[in-house]
């Protein structure tokens, strides 16, 4: 195995925008606490003083908040290294069908330079005009990352949605070209959030990059690990990846203890990103991923 590129308790961003796969009431509630930025801080200052080292933060609207409020407090913020993901998909297909695309463009550019906006919308129409998928993902990375400057940034995760897609249309020149956009634009790592292990494995290896990062879902029951949990397995020790594992808990469905054996006894997995809710929440799984990770 080689060194260690993760942080080895990642908190992740699900519960802070209501998320919650098992319990769509439960959700509801978290997403109304956490509408106060500073309930969500106060959760990652808890993990951080449990032994996180880095947060998982989609590009939902709510994380502009969470972003400055960690600028302004660096005495967290240095305690912390930020993973991105990014686009937040869902929000570009709800805001899209409610007021067209253009407006959605032009909402995402509020706060942005006037020669910021002439660049963007002149690459933007670049990409549209010659049908140029690159130069628009590049203008919706510079987007959405945006807010995040200024943070510890080791990489940025693209979406399961662009990355599965990738893949399944054999879509080499996109995941080159992702590659390149984080080194040139942020210099940071490209990572790849994906529901297909296996194949983005393979695919990576036949396209000249071993050892990608990754985050897949990971758990011991299986859930939502495609094409099963023993071909997964199979191909963590086959390629021996950077791996970042989510859905550790199964969306609830696992104890900690339970969850983090299992996943424990993979030393191809050197980190896991789980969302906790609560002080009692934190301190329960880190002391189970430290306990069977160590």
């Amino acid at each position: 195995m080689t060194e260690r590129f993760f942080d080895q308790i990642v908190l992740g961003h699900n519960a802070f925008f209501g998320v919650d796969h098992l319990d769509t009431r439960r959700g509801q509630e978290r997403e109304a606490y956490f509408a106060k930025t500073e309930n969500i801080v106060q959760v990652i200052q808890w993990a951080v003083d449990a032994g996180a080292g880095g947060l998982m933060m989609s590009t939902h609207e709510r994380s502009k908040g969470v972003a400055q409020a960690l600028l302004q407090n660096p005495a967290l913020s240095d305690r912390l290294r930020l993973y991105p993901l990014l686009p937040y998909v869902q929000k570009y297909v709800i805001a899209a069908n409610e007021k067209g695309m253009i407006n959605v463009v032009m909402d995402s550019m509020s706060g942005t330079s006037t020669g910021e906006k002439m660049r963007m919308m002149w690459n933007g129409a670049k990409g549209v005009l010659g049908k140029d998928i690159l130069a628009i993902l590049s203008n919706m990375i510079s987007i959405e990352l945006k807010p995040y400057k200024g943070l510890n940034i080791p990489c940025v995760f693209l979406h399961d949605v662009f990355t599965d897609l990738a893949l399944a249309l054999d879509m080499r020149d996109i995941v080159d070209f992702y590659y390149e956009e984080m080194q040139k634009q942020f210099g940071c790592k490209a990572a790849f959030a994906t529901k297909n292990l296996p194949l983005l494995l393979q695919k990576f290896a036949e396209w000249g990059h071993p050892q990608p990062l990754v985050m897949p879902h990971f758990n011991k029951v299986g859930f939502s690990m495609n094409p099963s949990r023993e071909v997964c397995e199979v191909a963590l020790e086959q390629f021996r990846p950077h791996v970042m594992a989510m859905s550790c808990l199964a969306s609830g469905y696992l104890k900690p203890d339970e969850a983090f054996a299992y996943l424990g006894g993979l030393k191809t997995i050197e980190s896991v990103v789980v969302g906790m809710s609560s002080q009692s929440h934190v301190l329960s799984t880190t002391a189970a991923v430290k306990k069977y990770f160590n």
